[in-house]
């Protein structure tokens, strides 16, 4: 049984930005999950709003992946 989407959702802001970034990319290679076009837009309507928040330290290090694996 999955997990209300509110709840999925929310789980999904607290990731850090990489992981996000990497969670959309790897729904949108999955046929099943990208065709919820929905959902597809509400994870990057959140990874925006979380980048729009990070600190310069947070957009710093996001924005070196995937140069740096570190």
């Amino acid at each position: 049984m999955s997990a209300p989407l509110e709840v999925r959702l929310a789980v999904f802001r607290k990731l850090p930005l990489r992981a996000q970034r990497t969670f959309i990319a790897a729904s949108l290679a999955n046929s099943e999950v990208a065709s919820d076009i929905q959902y597809i837009e509400q994870l990057e309507t959140i990874h925006r709003e979380c980048l729009t928040q990070a600190t310069p330290e947070q957009r710093a290090h996001y924005e070196r992946w995937p140069a740096d694996p570190a």
